[in-house]
């Protein structure tokens, strides 16, 4: 026990810090329809950081993050702008066509860096296990500061969100505040995206939040149960890598899917019974 808390305590507080941040966002990204935004956004993170070794810079180093940043900030703005009120092509398909052309894009900057293969495979399932102190509280900063935004422009966000329509009527700056939003996600996907890689990143967007939604309607309990459930997976996630020698990221999403899978069953176990 004690050389796990000595091994896995960082990754675990990390990952909960990670949990508790993208938990939230990931409301917005769930009800706004558009569940591949944040795989999207991680995508175009990890290409920036790639130019960025490209460049000769470090990976986790200031530039690849000024870098990285940038890249993202691009891509949020070709995504806030694909939302038309006449959807005669779903805003999914443009951001799964971001998706596509920044991957391809990021294997074709990385053949040309030195171990290639191995970036890749770092920004896919992250370096959780090696994460720092110094990266812990700086991140942890960082999200504090946005939680702050995010809860003071909570009634814009979260009505653009739930009903776009409505707030165009009532005079909001819609497409304004999509910029806001895709922003702050933006930047916490590239932050995230270079600790935890591209999988864990979506994971957490999406699957704590579904999982919330289905079980409760109102938002307090929705993200209570969203971050209770994240600590549950994060634990589960981490022993496993512990004791079986696993990628700690990778174990943490296998993790959250296996709730995942379980939370339905019994929900469906429960409606035969309430049927019958």
């Amino acid at each position: 026990m004690s050389g796990f808390i000595e091994m896995m305590i960082l990754p675990v507080v990390m990952a909960i810090v990670l949990v508790a941040m993208h938990s939230h966002l990931g409301f917005h990204v769930v009800k706004r329809g558009v569940i591949f935004v944040d795989i999207a956004l991680a995508q175009v993170a990890a290409f920036g950081v790639a130019v960025s070794l490209l460049l000769g810079n470090e990976p986790g180093s200031g530039m690849t993050y000024i870098i990285a940043l940038g890249s993202t900030f691009l891509g949020a703005l070709l995504i806030s702008t694909t939302r038309t009120r006449n959807q005669r092509v779903p805003q999914e398909a443009y951001i799964g066509v971001i998706y596509v052309v920044f991957s391809a894009a990021m294997i074709l900057v990385l053949t040309q860096v030195s171990h290639g293969g191995e970036v890749i495979n770092h920004l896919l399932v992250g370096s959780l296990l090696w994460v720092s102190w110094a990266t812990f509280w700086k991140t942890t900063i960082l999200y504090s500061a946005l939680g702050v935004l995010l809860w003071l422009w909570r009634g814009p966000l979260r009505r653009i969100s739930t009903d776009p329509e409505g707030a165009q009527k009532d005079g909001l700056a819609v497409r304004l505040w999509d910029v806001v939003f895709y922003m702050i996600l933006g930047t916490v996907v590239t932050f995230s995206v270079q600790i935890a890689g591209v999988l864990m990143v979506f994971t957490l967007l999406v699957v704590p939040t579904v999982m919330g939604i289905r079980l409760f309607e109102g938002l307090g309990k929705q993200m209570i149960y969203t971050l209770a459930i994240g600590i549950v997976a994060v634990l589960a996630g981490s022993a496993a890598s512990y004791i079986l020698d696993l990628p700690t990221g990778a174990a943490i999403v296998c993790a959250f899917g296996l709730l995942l899978g379980i939370q339905v069953m019994v929900e469906n176990a429960q409606g035969e019974t309430g049927n019958n």
